[in-house]
């Protein structure tokens, strides 16, 4: 069997858990993680009983033959898929689930209009939960990608003049021209560069202030690859760095590694957040870290399992993670610290490789 026709099997189960006998996929990356099809436009029809039906338009005709297997029913449809699919509904023995995070209003209006005796379940986490565990192929695609945006940034760093003051949109400029020349896809987000106070900005816009002597940098940036996502941070100082400088990297690198050391299978989420933020409270900085120690990564940059405060997530063997403490100094400067991490059956292994040192350009 193939890895699609089976993650489809495996969905069927959990439908069958709803009460329902059927699925509508509409997310994107569902669509792509149960079929193969990297199309903009695509709806999923997964039965427990019977053959997954793709549903496109003739702008993917062709992809669709091309990306998804022969097991698969292709369905091009012109006017919408709502208005498309009352054949599938009249042969449904019963209710149908849905991906209640991202069906539309609008289009959940639609679908009980056109068939008022469809009965919809608002169903969460439908296919989030078979994606957390990534398989082998997955993995690779994931380790392609960090490799493909460190490489862009080692060059990056070289092929710029530092001295020559550049802003930070021409430096976040250079990086995603080296990002796609390097074979990333569509950039899994924009990629944010801070210097000097602006580090304070956990998710700064890049502006036209220029890098400047004395001043800390913060890179975060990723690529895309066989559509899926790698996620870093690193900092820089340019010219020798000042003490509180130093003290601050330090500092979120002694989160950051105890972080690491906490993961394993069948650790709480949560309990790596907390490790994190114990860590901050030791060096009395606890107050600057606002945001979540990290997230899992995959076909989308942002995904389960979640490493929150609140997260009731369980980490399992196959979760791809990041780890991303940071300390945000108003008006001052800020570092965060972020790998992509892997839970492994002893523990976990460091995916990036690049080093995690304040380094000096």
């Amino acid at each position: 069997m193939s890895r699609y026709a089976d993650r489809c099997r495996n969905l069927a189960s959990v439908i069958a858990t709803t009460g329902c006998e059927t699925a509508i996929l509409t997310h994107s990356a569902s669509v792509r993680y149960l079929s193969g099809f990297s199309g903009s436009f695509g709806v999923l029809w997964v039965s427990v009983v019977g053959a997954p039906i793709l549903i496109t338009d003739f702008r993917y005709d062709e992809q669709a033959k091309d990306e998804v297997e022969d097991s698969f029913d292709i369905r091009i449809v012109s006017g919408g898929w709502i208005s498309n699919i009352e054949d599938l509904v009249t042969s449904v023995g019963g209710s149908v689930a849905f991906e209640s995070e991202y069906v539309t209003v609008s289009e959940h209006k639609a679908l009980k209009e056109a068939f008022p005796q469809l009965s919809l379940v608002a169903s969460t986490d439908l296919v989030g939960r078979l994606r957390r565990i990534k398989d082998v192929k997955e993995i690779e695609g994931i380790e392609h990608s960090i490799t493909t945006a460190e490489a862009a940034l080692q060059r990056t760093l070289v092929g710029i003049d530092w001295t020559d003051r550049p802003s930070e949109r021409r430096v976040a400029g250079y990086l995603e021209a080296e990002l796609r020349a390097g074979g990333s896809e569509h950039l899994p987000f924009d990629v944010i560069v801070a210097s000097g106070p602006r580090t304070s900005l956990p998710h700064a816009t890049p502006s036209d202030r220029s890098v400047l002597l004395g001043d800390l940098l913060l890179i975060d940036f990723g690529a895309r690859v066989q559509g899926y996502c790698s996620d870093i941070t690193r900092n820089f100082v340019i010219g020798p760095p000042q003490d509180w400088q130093v003290v601050l990297h330090n500092q979120v690198l002694d989160a950051h590694e105890q972080a690491c050391a906490a993961i394993g299978p069948g650790v709480l989420c949560r309990f790596v957040d907390m490790v994190a933020r114990e860590a901050l409270v030791a060096h009395q900085v606890d107050q600057y870290f606002g945001h979540s120690t990290g997230h899992g990564i995959g076909l989308e940059v942002h995904e389960n399992p979640s490493l929150s405060q609140r997260s009731e997530q369980t980490l399992e063997v196959g979760n791809v993670v990041t780890i991303e403490p940071g300390v945000y100094l108003p008006a001052r400067g800020g570092v965060r610290i972020e790998d992509d991490i892997l839970v492994e059956p002893s523990g976990f292994r460091r995916m990036t490789s690049l080093s995690r040192a304040l380094i000096e350009l």
